[in-house]
């Protein structure tokens, strides 16, 4: 469909349910990542991933083949809390593929992500950003949406990132929880940043796993997030030290890509479209912040708050930290 990313909630017209059921993640992605929902002009097209295999409550969904590595993402819905996802260079069927993400020596079952708290229809609040070549998804796993005004906190990601690499093929990630136990305090992974320096090969050190390694040799690998600034294990926008904002020395916001990296001091790009905040949660949940150094004329970002080492409730003072969403241009 295009670079530039598309925004999805569940306050939409139209827009599918979530909930602790088996299939329920299945139908959201249907409708976020293909068939689009809606009417008239309230009516929001897929993101311009295709449906490549199916089954009763599991999916391979692919991405763009022109823009894109072309990587399938299966899903597999079929139990009631959460999900299990695994990429694919290819697929000859719903059950069997190259490059397997994570490989079963890494996973045996792939990469958990949760919708919900509960195993029940109790309805949870999710936001999707994206783009034909990689999405991320929030989940409000709590039930909190009501009381707390968060629109998911817990959050997962999967595409193609921004390579350093010139002709990158196997560039795609599907993000990880950091357990693969549910209800764990392990989980927003994703969104937690360490030192450069700071790589192990433990789950707790896992923010993603990666097609392959830039050497090119088969075998997925684990990587993990960092960004300017960072020096304690916490969750992006969440350093305590961090200075205040506004910035004294230039009056507005410091920020800083998120990077990836493959190992210790071995960056492999960056995640798109997104910049994290060199200051603890500078602005309210979703506030759209304009005019930022640096960036294009005219362009926006969405502050978007993300919670890691703590399952419930969605937003924690100690462990919520924030992103920064570019929603105006075409993601690298």
């Amino acid at each position: 469909m295009s670079l530039v990313p598309t925004i999805y909630r569940s306050t939409d017209s139209g827009a599918p349910l979530l909930s602790g059921v088996p299939g329920a993640l299945i139908a959201l992605l249907d409708a976020v990542l293909v068939d689009g929902y809606g009417v008239g002009a309230g009516r929001k097209d897929g993101l311009g991933w295709t449906k490549g295999f199916g089954g009763v409550n599991i999916r391979a969904y692919q991405n763009s083949q022109v823009s894109g590595t072309g990587y399938f993402l299966r899903v597999d819905d079929t139990a009631a809390r959460s999900a299990l996802l695994r990429g694919y260079s290819s697929m000859s069927d719903l059950n069997t593929g190259e490059d397997a993400t994570p490989s079963p020596s890494l996973k045996a079952n792939g990469s958990m992500w949760e919708k919900s708290n509960v195993a029940s229809g109790a309805l949870r609040h999710w936001i999707v950003i994206g783009t034909e070549r990689f999405f991320y998804l929030f989940v409000d796993t709590g039930g909190n949406y009501g009381t707390q005004g968060y629109a998911g906190t817990h959050g997962h990601y999967a595409g193609d990132i921004t390579s350093m690499k010139p002709g990158d093929r196997h560039h795609f990630v599907v993000s990880y929880k950091g357990s693969d136990s549910e209800g764990s305090s392990g989980v927003g992974y994703g969104f937690k940043a360490r030192q450069w320096s700071d790589f192990g090969n433990a789950d707790t050190q896992t923010s993603a796993f990666v097609g392959r390694s830039m050497s090119g040799i088969p075998g997925s690998i684990r990587s993990f997030v960092s960004a300017a600034a960072a020096t304690v294990n916490t969750t992006l926008g969440n350093q305590s030290n961090y200075p205040t904002y506004p910035y004294i020395g230039n009056g507005g916001l410091l920020y800083s890509t998120v990077d990836i990296l493959e190992s210790a001091m071995q960056p492999r790009g960056f995640l798109p479209g997104i910049y994290a905040p060199i200051h603890r949660r500078p602005f309210p949940e979703l506030t759209v912040v304009s005019d930022v150094d640096g960036l294009p004329v005219g362009t926006q970002l969405l502050a978007k708050c993300v919670t890691a080492d703590s399952f419930s409730p969605g937003f924690n003072e100690t462990y919520t930290g924030q992103i920064l969403i570019d929603i105006t241009n075409a993601w690298g």
